[in-house]
């Protein structure tokens, strides 16, 4: 198999410092991703001190931009807001990897958090909104919210891994359409009408398949009727019978 080619929207990635705002309080409490993030248990005082160790969001990301790359040291989470964003590694054959991508409501970096560096890169696929939370502010009191959320993002990541062992080019991107309609349905977006953030070469880095492997895919269940594909958003038009072929190749 060979590896996607580093998609062009790569080259217009930047590392442009973040805007810096005067210090504010974060607003945890009111956070609708309070549920999934660090701070879900914490409530009073100890949830005060969380939101002023936090501080306010972050300026936004703007399309394109690195957020951290491969080998910066780490002393910092993320909890993704709004947007989209990539994580990635450069290979030593020179192509971009796509390893995953993350949607408002993740936290980023649960992987690294015991780490000193970062094993991946991560840009923002359309212009984003993130929290920061320095790893000093994760006390005693979040440890054992950390690791619940840190065995998550492991089964999630084990469950992707699944879907890139599947031998079948259409079996990986039925899952991968599937994958995403359960993430948009779950924040209130449509779970039939896809509006890709991200781009079809990354999509194809991501499933180790050829950008001609894919685009030939989509084309085939565009012709049995599963998807309609306009631009970067695809419907699923028979979600169903999507379901069916996903249930079926699963089973032993």
């Amino acid at each position: 198999m060979s590896p996607a080619p580093r998609g062009p929207d790569r080259t217009a990635v930047g590392a442009h410092p973040l805007v810096a705002h005067p210090r504010r309080n974060a607003n945890c409490h009111a956070c609708a991703f309070k549920s999934g993030c660090l701070p879900a248990e914490l409530e009073g005082q100890h949830l005060a001190r969380f939101e002023q160790a936090v501080g306010r969001p972050q300026h936004p990301l703007r399309a394109g931009q690195i957020l951290v790359r491969q080998g910066d040291p780490i002393d910092t989470l993320y909890t993704l807001r709004a947007g989209a964003m990539k994580a990635f590694f450069d290979a030593a054959d020179g192509t971009e990897r796509v390893m995953a991508f993350r949607f408002p409501g993740a936290i980023i970096g649960l992987a690294e958090a015991y780490q000193t560096h970062w094993s991946r890169s991560l840009s923002a696929l359309e212009d984003s909104r993130l929290c920061h939370i320095p790893l000093h502010a994760i006390d005693n009191v979040l440890q054992r919210q950390l690791m619940h959320l840190m065995s998550e993002c492991l089964r999630r990541e084990y469950e992707a891994h699944l879907t890139l062992a599947l031998n079948s080019s259409a079996r990986k991107v039925i899952a991968f359409l599937l994958g995403l309609s359960a993430v948009f349905s779950a924040r209130g977006q449509s779970a039939v009408d896809l509006r890709l953030p991200m781009t079809y070469l990354d999509i194809a880095s991501h499933l180790g398949m050829r950008h001609e492997s894919l685009s030939r895919t989509l084309s085939q269940l565009e012709q049995q009727g599963l998807i309609q594909k306009s631009g970067r958003t695809i419907r699923l038009s028979d979600i169903d019978r999507l379901r069916r072929i996903k249930h079926d190749m699963e089973a032993p």
